[in-house]
C-alpha cells in the first residue's frame, strides 16, 4: 500500500462547532446539517484531502468512543428523563453516522466501515483496508480516526494499492512518514473570537 495524502486537524476542547464549521466551509460547498462533534471533526480531516479521493474509494472510520455529548444527551433523555430521544440524538448515536456523512459529502460509493478504536487503531484500519485493496474491491482507501478526549485530534490517510506492501503501522506518524501531512490546528486566537 502507498500513502497518497494525509491530514491532521486538532484543537482544544473549547473550540466551538461554529469554528469547526467555518473551516469546513473552505473544503465543502455545503456541509451537512444536524451533525455532532465526532462527525464534524472526522469530516474535517477527510475533507482536507478530498481532492485526491476517487468516488470508488473505501472508507474506514474509527473513534475511541461514540460522540460523547450525543451519547450523554441520549442516555440522559431515555434513561433519566424517560422520554423519547430527539431524532438528532437517535440518528447520530449510530456509530456509522460519521462514515455516512463523510461518504455523502465526498460522494464515495465504496465499502463504509466504522470500528471502535484502541491503541492499535492504525494497524486495525490499515489491515481492513489492505484486504479490500488487495482483493480489487477498491482502488483507494480513506482511513479516518477521531479522538475527542479533552482536546481533539482527527486524522485522515488516503491509501492506494502498490506492490511495495508495508507492514501494519504502529501509529499515524509512522504510516505517513513518506508524505507531507496537511495540518490544521485551531489556535488560541481562534478560541477568543
Amino acid at each position: 500500500m502507498q500513502v497518497i495524502a494525509a491530514s491532521q486537524i486538532s484543537g482544544c476542547a473549547s473550540t466551538t462547532d461554529k469554528q469547526l464549521k467555518a473551516v469546513l466551509q473552505q473544503w465543502l460547498m455545503q456541509g451537512p446539517r444536524r451533525i455532532d462533534r465526532l462527525i464534524l471533526q472526522s469530516l474535517l480531516a477527510a475533507a482536507a484531502i478530498k481532492q485526491h479521493v476517487q468516488t470508488d474509494c473505501g472508507l474506514y472510520v474509527a473513534s475511541t468512543y461514540p460522540a460523547r455529548t450525543t451519547m450523554s444527551s441520549l442516555l440522559n433523555t431515555v434513561c433519566t428523563e424517560q422520554r423519547q430521544p430527539k431524532p438528532f440524538e437517535f440518528v447520530n448515536s449510530v456509530s456509522n453516522a460519521a462514515g455516512f456523512h463523510i461518504a455523502q459529502q465526498l460522494k464515495l460509493n465504496g465499502p463504509n466501515l466504522f470500528i471502535s478504536a484502541n491503541v492499535q487503531v492504525w494497524q486495525q484500519l490499515s489491515m481492513l483496508a489492505a484486504c479490500d485493496l488487495k482483493s480489487g474491491i477498491i482502488k483507494q482507501a480513506l482511513l479516518v480516526f477521531c479522538d475527542e478526549d479533552d482536546d481533539f485530534n482527527a486524522q485522515a490517510v488516503l491509501l492506494e494499492d502498490s506492490p511495495n506492501y508495508f507492514s501494519a503501522p504502529i501509529d499515524f506518524h509512522q504510516l505517513c512518514a513518506a508524505v507531507d501531512v496537511f495540518t490544521y490546528h485551531f489556535s488560541a486566537a481562534e478560541q477568543s473570537s
